[in-house]
C-alpha cells in the first residue's frame, strides 16, 4: 500500500511542529524517518494514522484520503507510536486476545504474533513483570496483529539489546520485501535506519531536508575520506599550503573530496616524501545527518 503525504502542516499555538511536509512512501518498502527530538516525527506519524487532525494537508493510502480516526483505512494499518498502553495485571496473551475480541478477530492470532516477536515463552506472564524491552516487543506484537498492509512504527527498537534489534530488523525486512508490507519507521538509531531502510527522510524543525535512498544522499552530499600518514605534522603543513580544509583527530585527517581528486592528493604527499598509510571512505548516514542539520563535518578538498 502506497502512502502519499501532501503539504502536511500542524501548529501548537505559535509553534509549527510540522511545516508543509510532503512525502511519498512506496508500497512494500521500508521508509526510514530521521530527526532529533522535537523535529516533528511523532506529530507527523499521529497525523498519518488519524490521531491528530492536520491544520493543512492530506494523507492518502493508495489514493484514499485519511480522515480523522478513519477506521476504513486503519483496519489495514498496524501502529506503534509513543509508549503503548497495556493492562498490567493481564498476561501478554490476554492483552492481545482482549484486543482481538474488541476487533471481532480470532484470538488465536495472539499466539502467532507472540512467536513473531520472540515472546512465545512468556505469553502467560503478567505484563507488570515485563522488562522495558519485553514491553516494546509486546507493543510490536500488537501492531502485527491481523497481518496489516502498512506498519507505522515510532522508535520500535528503543530499549532492545543488540540481538533484539537484529531480530526486529530481520523481521521487518522480511515483512516488507517478501510479504509486501509497507513499513514507515522512525528511530534515533541512525545506524539501524541506514541498515534497514530502502528510502529515508530527514526532518529538521518540522521541515523535510532530504528524501531519497541512502545512495542518493551520499551522491548529493559528497564523500568524506580519512587519510593517515607517517608524518602528520608535515602532511598538515602541505594541506595548509594548498588551502585544504579538514578535520583532524590525532594522526587522522578527515575531508570531503571527489574520488577523482584522490590521485592528485596522494601525489602531493608522496612527492614530499610523506608515506600514506591509509585513504578510506569515512561516510555514514550519521555524519551526513549532522552536516545537514547544522553540526558540521569537516572540510572540502580543493586539490
Amino acid at each position: 500500500m502506497e502512502i502519499t503525504i501532501e503539504n502536511l502542516t500542524k501548529r501548537f499555538g505559535d509553534q509549527i511542529a510540522v511545516n508543509n511536509l510532503s512525502l511519498k512512501i512506496p508500497a512494500g518498502k521500508i521508509y526510514g524517518f530521521i530527526g532529533a527530538n522535537g523535529a516533528g516525527k511523532t506529530t507527523t506519524m499521529k497525523m498519518m494514522v488519524g490521531l491528530l487532525k492536520p491544520d493543512v494537508g492530506i494523507v492518502r493510502y493508495n489514493g484514499k484520503e485519511m480522515k480523522h480516526l478513519d477506521s476504513s483505512i486503519m483496519q489495514d494499518v498496524g501502529v506503534f507510536i509513543s509508549k503503548p498502553n497495556y493492562y498490567p495485571n493481564l498476561t501478554a496473551r490476554e492483552n492481545l486476545a482482549y484486543l482481538q475480541r474488541i476487533l471481532g478477530k480470532p484470538v488465536e492470532e495472539a499466539d502467532r504474533v507472540l512467536k513473531l516477536v520472540g515472546l512465545e515463552g512468556v505469553g502467560d506472564k503478567k505484563v507488570s513483570k515485563f522488562s522495558f524491552g519485553m514491553k516494546q516487543r509486546l507493543g510490536l506484537a500488537i501492531s502485527f496483529l491481523n497481518n496489516p498492509k502498512v506498519l507505522i512504527l515510532d522508535e520500535p527498537t528503543n530499549g532492545l539489546d543488540p540481538k533484539g534489534m537484529f531480530e526486529i530488523r530481520e523481521m521487518l525486512g522480511e515483512l516488507a520485501h517478501q510479504s509486501g508490507c509497507t513499513v514507515f519507521i522512525s528511530s534515533h538509531n541512525i545506524a539501524e535506519i541506514e541498515k534497514l531502510s530502502d528510502r529515508i527522510c530527514i526532518i529538521d524543525r518540522g521541515k523535510k531536508i532530504f528524501e531519497g535512498s541512502v545512495d542518493e544522499l551520499y551522491e548529493a552530499e559528497g564523500l568524506e575520506y580519512c587519510i593517515r600518514t607517517n608524518d602528520s605534522e608535515k602532511a598538515a603543513k602541505l594541506f595548509g599550503k594548498i588551502g585544504l580544509t579538514y578535520a583532524r583527530k590525532n594522526d587522522a585527517f578527515f575531508m570531503e573530496m571527489a574520488k577523482e581528486k584522490i590521485p592528485a592528493l596522494l601525489k602531493l604527499l608522496i612527492d614530499a616524501n610523506v608515506e600514506v598509510y591509509e585513504v578510506s571512505p569515512n561516510n555514514s548516514l550519521e555524519s551526513i545527518y549532522l552536516t545537514l542539520t547544522g553540526k558540521g563535518r569537516g572540510g572540502v578538498c580543493g586539490v
